[in-house]
């Protein structure tokens, strides 16, 4: 495999669009996102105690080198989460209201007349 197709896919920058963002804070508000959360520190939690049970000094640098990288991820998932949350909340509140033109010149029948509505066949 070339390095080209190696890296083929390779984004380390992801910027999501406003949609994007907006599934995402739409998530985040849920209860279950807190469930994830409690998940992820737990699998952090399970790379500590790894760590922490090896009798070789080796084995307890390489676990604990490993316990460093999954709390990393963690914490940098987390921290993307939330920038993206809070950018599609400040862009949010910083949009102009949208205008909403008043109903007057719209041509509606008139919901207080009492007619009869017409009876197709």
């Amino acid at each position: 495999m070339s390095d080209k197709n190696a890296l083929e896919g390779f984004n380390p920058e992801v910027v999501l669009d406003r949609a994007e963002q907006s599934h995402l804070a739409s998530v985040v508000s849920q209860p279950g996102f807190a469930v994830i959360q409690k998940i992820g520190k737990s699998i952090v939690d399970q790379f500590v105690r790894v760590a922490i049970n090896q009798k070789e000094d080796e084995d307890v640098l390489k676990a604990h080198r490993n316990a460093k990288i999954a709390a990393q991820i963690y914490t940098m998932l987390i921290e993307h989460i939330k920038t993206e949350v809070m950018m599609y909340i400040q862009i949010k509140d910083s949009e102009e209201p949208t205008v909403v033109e008043s109903g007057d010149n719209l041509e509606l029948q008139d919901f207080n007349e009492e007619e009869e509505p017409p009876i197709y066949e």
